[in-house]
């Protein structure tokens, strides 16, 4: 059973970590992105056609004032998604998925 639309489950909890994470190495989080990380190193969403979840989250989590969705400004076309000073105050619950994050940027040899 799905939760109700504005709570914080496991899956908006493990976009903020991979969007602060990349925040964090200077790299920008858009949605495809986010998607692919969340089936790499997460497991999750592995059908081509669940993407529009993850994009439905971000919109949820930009109304939670979570993160903050830049217009594309680029010419991919992009949005991009940074996490907001709300967002870092749940950064206790997100944790332990910036340690597997960071894991892998580690065993890749990335500083």
């Amino acid at each position: 059973m799905p939760k109700p639309q504005g709570s914080i489950g496991a899956t908006k909890i493990k976009i903020l970590a991979v969007i602060c994470h990349n925040q964090e190495c200077g790299t920008e989080s858009y949605g495809y992105d986010i998607w692919k990380t969340m089936q790499n190193y997460f497991h999750v969403y592995l059908n081509d056609s669940d993407i529009g979840n993850v994009y439905h989250h971000l919109i949820d989590m930009s109304k939670m004032e979570l993160v903050t969705r830049a217009d594309p400004n680029n010419p991919e076309g992009r949005c991009f998604y940074s996490i907001t000073e709300k967002g870092l105050e749940i950064k206790p619950k997100f944790s332990n998925y910036l340690v597997i994050l960071d894991k892998e940027k580690r065993d890749k040899g990335i500083k």
